[in-house]
């Protein structure tokens, strides 16, 4: 089990964080760059000192600020911790990298590049055998002759988690480790990463400013925004029930809609969340005109331009399977069980319903009003 609760000084604000983590359990810190996310991992592999708080560890206290206090160095944290860079030593071979862990412990326990100490990540012991086997897991088992100028990204980032994995942590820190890697490969570095963790019984975080990495890999989420937890919750919650206007805009929100006789109250529109059409039994019926569209995929991006929140109006974006009309084009479209917010951003205790019998009431002629982060068109119809 892994706790920290920690208050740690930053120049423009404090991160104030409190986060558990049980064993397999896999936690992503998500939020913007500069949120505090990597000062949270930092603070629990005892690289960065916290102001308060306290750090446990396996049953273990590895930072306490209070009295007696506690500091355990970073060497003797047992914890594992991979960055963007690989960190391979570049004069040794990929099998000497990997049996460095072994030679590292016990009690070295954090370094650049994933090393560790010993405990609770893998079997009995560094044997030949186990780096062997672990190698072909990650499939570089036919490149431990190899230097690490001579492998890929990807092969790189593979031999750095076998070395991580090798060095038997207690925890698993992943600080955006794949994040120069393309979409396919990262795909296939998380799912092996999800598979070791939750064999092996070990809590694990992972820190991604990229919504898609941080829901392949996590069992909870938790988004960071200026060093405050704004919200824990599973990956799929987070985004369907987004507990504030700001945790939406974080999760890929992008327009608010005023819900018809409720004011103050507006309705969150998801682009990934809106059908083409108007079905008021499934959710908010939005209606405007196009002001700009343009391919996304497999489908097809839309600025819809709704009336009534500004002289200029305001807009929603939504994503369609099928091409819309022409800039200008009026187009009808529903948000399917969107949250709604109160007039302070806070998410309303009752929120709407897809099912029928628990639609939102469609809004009078004219539209809907758009508030809270929308974006102008320009009269050539151009994306700004």
């Amino acid at each position: 089990m892994l706790r920290a609760d920690v208050e740690v000084d930053r120049r423009d604000f404090t991160v104030r964080a409190a986060v558990t983590v049980a064993p397999g359990e896999r936690l992503a810190l998500f939020g913007p760059s500069g949120a505090g996310k990597t000062t949270l991992l930092e603070a629990i592999a005892g690289l960065v000192a916290p102001r308060a708080g306290t750090i446990e560890l396996a049953g273990r206290v590895l930072t306490r600020t209070s009295r007696p206090r506690v500091a355990v160095p970073a060497w003797q944290r047992r914890v594992g911790l991979l960055r963007q860079d690989p960190g391979l030593f570049p004069h040794l071979s990929v099998k000497a990298n990997l049996a460095y862990a072994r030679s590292a412990r016990p009690g070295t326990g954090v370094a650049a590049g994933g090393l560790g100490s010993s405990g609770g990540l893998g079997g009995t012991g560094g044997t030949g055998s186990e780096l062997a086997e672990l190698a072909d897991a990650l499939g570089i088992g036919s490149l431990l002759g190899a230097m690490p100028a001579r492998l890929s990204g990807g092969q790189q980032h593979r031999a750095a988690l076998a070395r991580l994995l090798l060095a038997h942590c207690d925890t698993l820190l992943l600080d955006e480790p794949y994040s120069g890697l393309d979409g396919a490969l990262r795909r296939t570095l998380t799912a092996l990463v999800v598979r070791l963790v939750t064999e092996r019984e070990v809590p694990a975080i992972l820190v991604a400013h990229e919504l898609a990495d941080a829901q392949a890999f996590a069992t909870r989420l938790a988004v960071l925004d200026r060093g405050e937890l704004l919200q824990v919750d599973t990956p799929d919650q987070v985004v369907l029930r987004p507990a504030s206007v700001r945790v939406a805009e974080l999760v890929g929100y992008l327009g608010f809609a005023a819900v018809a006789g409720q004011p103050g109250v507006v309705a969150g529109i998801h682009p990934d969340r809106v059908v083409a059409g108007r079905s008021p039994d499934r959710g908010l019926v939005l209606e405007g005109s196009i002001a700009a569209s343009r391919p996304a995929g497999a489908g097809w991006e839309v600025e819809l331009l709704v009336p009534g929140a500004r002289d200029a109006g305001a807009m929603v974006t939504c994503r369609l399977p099928d091409q819309p009309g022409s800039s200008g084009s009026p187009l009808a479209v529903t948000a399917l069980g969107p949250p709604l917010f109160g007039a302070d951003g806070v998410a309303l205790a009752a929120a709407p319903s897809a099912a029928p019998g628990g639609a939102l009431a469609a809004p009078a002629a004219g539209g809907v009003a758009a508030a809270h982060g929308t974006r102008e068109a320009s009269a050539e119809g151009n994306w700004r």
